[in-house]
């Protein structure tokens, strides 16, 4: 618990510091800071009318009262440095967790540590956004605020979750019985008023087949299920088809955290989970969420690990051995005194699985582990799942998008389709190494609906003959810290490419993008011999657009409507050199639709719309600068093959208005399909490889 880390002290001196200014700065706005000493600025005092005509707004500013200002902001100032201090030398969550154990300061811990844990991820969605700001060319700080706030809110969300799932302020502890780890009869689930009948039927006439979890009609129904120990089981559908909930309603976090609403009955190792909340099933019930890094507790990976069985009051040095043996079995040990931020995707989700088994589970539930993960990471993962079961006995039952990598290892397949549950046997797609409902993206080739783009880039040869380069590339470098994460790259990308970039996770694809659109220095990135670094940035994002891949950072508005508002009102001011359709219009022809058959879309929250939705949402609005190059971070992430055609398309459709494409991915087969050549990136450098399909 008593450990030096000088980066809470570092922020707490900070926070104290620019406390202490904006103190200073408001004395000096509301009335002046007038005083003893040196008169250093005679502003002019300015009276405020109507119902606030008593407040004055500046006046003379002296050195006694800047003084006396300062000395004001002190005593608070102080406070915010002694707990900088207090959390520089001791681990405060694992101090809150302490006393979330009996008692009435159970509730305050609770809120205590989602409180001091989300207050980083608040700084760093401020980060996040203000990135995401410059990159839409949107200036609004008010409009910058929701999503700070969207984002504060799902990281607080998530770890109280995370919390609930590993025991933390259980009332009691419930011993699992291994033989039957689920039972489900007659079940159903949904979300919306309890009181209603949960629907027996398939969807309604009418009712799209991919709703999302968060409409109020969603539900499953006709759920009968056992599952036994020693076995995986993959649940597979389309993206909204309910794989989360299906999990969840097995966690309980379904029932008791998200308020849905259960009929029949879920046994989950002999426990009714409707009447017993997640926290008091930690001991046996191991579960892994979507996103691992919103549902990191702790600081260090050590702590992340042993943090369930800490809070339920074990002796620290048989969770020490235990988190030793866990991370033995895993190979992790050398991560063991990491920071949980520095970790790359495949670690993190290595260190989730782990501090998932360090009670050693009956039953593991895993979401999407390989969304974020490259070949071999998704290997590893796999093999270790498929060890979980068929060596240790786990019931584990994991959802996911990439069938492919689970065919050898699945004993059964749990197909979610039309609101029911289709359990199918092993053995799906052992032939040819895809399981059930494996369709491979395969974008469709044909010409754009828009107005104002020519024939899609699919169709297109690249240019056989020598052209100048529309980007180039020269010596580009970037630093995090002390780590260079993009290593003297050099590349040229010509007018018509599409262009895969691949690697492994941590081989610097996200920060080569992010340099690409936003070059920290002159002299390294050229686009139509222009250098990207000295344009306004109305003009850099007609040179340059990026889409990242958290694609929520650049939605600022409550409707996707007034999304596409917001972004012809910036065209508007800042006009480009074509047309360009309205993004409204624009948004749905990247869908394949017109816009009156868009409009039950354009109505929603833009987080209410389907992962390829939204990506292709985003794809409109960086669009609508008419970009010369358009850049996407990991297009297919959490994409079911359906989602990851509908976005191939949408970028076959955005290559007719850029002049060029380039994407990072994992997915090979989508960059097959798609791309007209492929880079590698590792180790921060870059190496081109051959046209696709060359010989």
């Amino acid at each position: 618990m008593f450990r030096f880390r000088l980066a809470p002290l570092r922020a707490a001196v900070i926070l104290a510091v620019g406390f202490v200014v904006l103190r200073v700065g408001y004395r000096v706005l509301f009335g002046g800071a007038s005083g003893s000493g040196l008169l250093l600025l005679d502003l002019p005092r300015v009276a405020l009318a109507g119902p606030f005509s008593q407040v004055g707004l500046l006046g003379p500013v002296t050195a006694g009262g800047l003084a006396n200002a300062a000395l004001s902001a002190l005593p608070v100032a102080a406070l915010i440095l002694v707990f900088g201090v207090l959390n520089a030398v001791v681990d405060v969550s694992r101090l809150f967790a302490r006393g979330a154990g009996r008692g009435p300061l159970r509730t305050v811990s609770r809120a205590l540590v989602i409180a001091w844990a989300t207050f980083p991820a608040l700084l760093d969605s401020v980060r996040r956004v203000r990135v995401a700001g410059r990159l839409r060319g949107e200036r609004s700080i008010r409009a910058l605020l929701v999503p700070v706030f969207e984002q504060t809110i799902e990281r607080s969300l998530a770890l109280a979750a995370s919390m609930e799932t590993r025991g933390f302020a259980a009332a009691q502890v419930v011993d699992g019985v291994g033989e039957r780890p689920v039972v489900m009869t007659d079940a159903a689930l949904r979300f919306g008023d309890p009181r209603e009948t949960v629907p027996v039927d398939g969807p309604d006439e009418g009712q799209e087949a991919g709703q999302t979890a968060g409409q109020a009609d969603w539900h499953l129904a006709h759920l009968n299920l056992e599952l036994a120990p020693g076995t995986l089981t993959v649940i597979i559908g389309a993206t909204g088809s309910g794989k989360t909930s299906l999990l969840h309603s097995l966690s309980g976090l379904f029932q008791h955290f998200i308020e849905g609403s259960q009929a029949g009955r879920i046994i989950v190792g002999g426990v009714d989970r409707a009447a017993t909340p997640p926290r008091d099933t930690a001991g046996f019930v191991g579960v892994v969420s979507q996103n691992v890094r919103l549902s990191f507790v702790a600081e260090t990976v050590r702590d992340e690990i042993g943090f369930a069985l800490a809070v339920r009051g074990v002796a620290a040095v048989i969770v020490h051995q235990r988190v030793r043996e866990i991370a033995g079995r895993l190979g992790i040990e050398h991560l063991l005194d990491r920071g949980v931020q520095a970790l790359s995707a495949g670690e993190a989700s290595l260190i989730a699985i782990g501090a998932a088994l360090v009670c050693r589970p009956i039953l593991l539930l895993v979401d999407e582990p390989l969304a974020d993960l490259d070949a071999p990471a998704r290997l590893r993962v796999c093999r270790l799942l498929e060890r979980l079961a068929h060596e240790s006995g786990v019931c584990v039952v994991v959802a996911e998008h990439n069938t492919r990598e689970w065919a050898a290892a699945a004993d059964a397949w749990l197909e979610l389709r039309g609101n029911r549950a289709h359990l199918l046997g092993a053995g799906f797609g052992t032939g040819a190494g895809e399981g059930p409902g494996f369709a491979r993206a395969r974008p469709r080739r044909a010409g754009s609906p828009l107005d104002d783009a020519p024939a899609a880039a699919g169709t297109r040869a690249r240019p056989s003959a020598p052209v100048a380069p529309l980007v180039s590339i020269r010596h580009l470098s970037v630093r995090r810290g002390t780590a260079v994460v993009v290593d003297d790259v050099s590349l040229e990308i010509a007018a018509g490419d599409i262009i895969a970039l691949e690697g492994p996770n941590g081989a610097g694809k996200s920060s080569l993008l992010e340099a690409l659109a936003l070059p920290a220095a002159g002299g390294s990135v050229f686009v139509s011999g222009r250098d990207v670094a000295a344009l306004r940035p109305p003009e850099r994002r007609a040179a340059v657009a990026l889409v990242p891949e958290h694609v929520d950072d650049l939605l600022f508005a409550t409707t996707v409507a007034e999304e596409c508002r917001r972004t012809d009102r910036a065209r508007h001011r800042t006009p480009v050199a074509v047309a360009v359709q309205p993004t409204a219009a624009r948004f749905a022809a990247l869908l394949g639709l017109d816009v009156a058959s868009a409009r039950h879309l354009l109505v929603r929250h833009p987080r209410d719309l389907s992962a390829g939705e939204r990506l292709c949402l985003v794809i409109a609005i960086q669009l609508s600068a008419a970009p010369s190059v358009l850049l996407v971070d990991e297009p297919t992430r959490g994409l079911d093959p359906e989602a990851r055609a509908l976005v191939g398309t949408a970028l076959l459709r955005a290559s007719g208005t850029a002049s060029a494409v380039v994407f990072a991915t994992h997915d090979r087969d989508f960059a097959r399909d798609l791309a007209t050549r492929t880079i590698s990136m590792n180790a921060a450098r870059i190496v081109s490889g051959p046209l696709v399909g060359a010989p």
